[in-house]
């Protein structure tokens, strides 16, 4: 029998967990202003636009311009990790979704945790602890059952964009992990999503007036999703990653579908079905595993659970 200790690494792993649920919120906001008619690219630009000069212009109102400043060295590394990471991976994923079905892409997208154990591994010497192992599998049979529907190819091209969101979304966990775990987790996601915002305006607004007049039609929806799903989420995610395994955290993080399925139910409409449900169990077995302390394993022994 273990006890359960709040300690730091406890509060990262409530801390991915909150990210993920309030990233889960995305299909919610983005349902609504794709029907409004705003595309994929305008609100992701929009909505990261907005939340870094919010974030930024909070902190200096509260902490004083100051606060802001970093080295040259890391704000170099928080514009790289907005524009090569969140941006990229997000256009991606959008480049994805035209051609595969929804399903599929979002099953392709989810595979980064298996990118990150293994960058992880190769670059960084980090191994998953034997009594661990399991965990991404199991998790990954879970986001598949949960995602569960049509699977099919419209073109090629399209699957080797799923693939690479995962790779760049795995990418920027792992850079960040390293580069950016003695930063405060407001300043650094205040770059990024900066850097990301001008990057996708430039890539998928037409012109000023295309931005305002999306911007007049559901700037509640970008406010929302700016809030919850950015500033929020990112800096909750990038707290909870300074104090837990890259891999650790990347499977944590699979709350987000888990938490948008379940937002569909209650606010769509939309139908759970059985395999779903198993799907939401396996990934929440997957988080309990995860959870439970280094030194706990399935047989009760520490022995086995100790890092290879």
């Amino acid at each position: 029998m273990f006890k359960f200790s709040f300690d730091q690494r406890s509060v990262g792993i409530l801390q991915v967990i909150a990210a993920g649920i309030c990233f889960g919120f995305l299909g919610l906001f983005g349902k609504n202003a794709y029907a409004q008619g705003a595309s994929p690219l305008e609100l992701l630009g929009l909505r990261f636009i907005t939340s870094g000069l919010l974030l930024q212009a909070i902190l200096s109102l509260i902490y004083g311009p100051r606060f802001l400043k970093l080295s040259w060295k890391n704000f170099f590394i928080c514009n790289l990790l907005g524009i090569f990471g969140y941006a990229l991976f997000s256009s991606f994923y959008f480049f994805a979704i035209k051609g595969l079905s929804i399903s599929l892409a979002v099953l392709l997208l989810y595979t980064f945790p298996i990118w990150v154990a293994l960058g992880a591994r190769m670059f960084f010497g980090d191994k998953i602890p034997k009594g661990r192992k399991f965990t991404i599998p199991l998790s990954m049979v879970g986001i598949t059952f949960l995602v569960w529907g049509e699977f099919s190819i419209g073109h090629y091209y399209s699957f080797a964009c799923g693939l690479g969101s995962a790779i760049f979304y795995a990418i920027y966990i792992l850079i960040s992990s390293r580069s950016l775990s003695k930063i405060n987790p407001l300043i650094s996601v205040s770059y990024i999503q900066l850097s990301a915002g001008v990057i996708l305006c430039v890539l998928g607004l037409e012109s000023y007036s295309r931005a305002v007049m999306v911007y007049k039609n559901i700037w509640p929806i970008i406010l929302g999703m700016a809030i919850i799903c950015s500033i929020g989420a990112m800096t909750l995610f990038q707290s909870g990653l300074q104090k837990l395994k890259s891999w650790e955290a990347s499977i944590l993080s699979t709350s987000e579908p888990l938490m948008g399925i379940s937002l569909a139910v209650l606010f769509l409409g939309e139908k759970l079905s059985l395999i779903q449900v198993i799907g939401g169990v396996l990934v929440i077995a997957a988080f309990i595993f995860i959870s439970l302390p280094a030194s706990y394993s399935l047989s009760g022994l520490s022995k086995n659970d100790k890092t290879l």
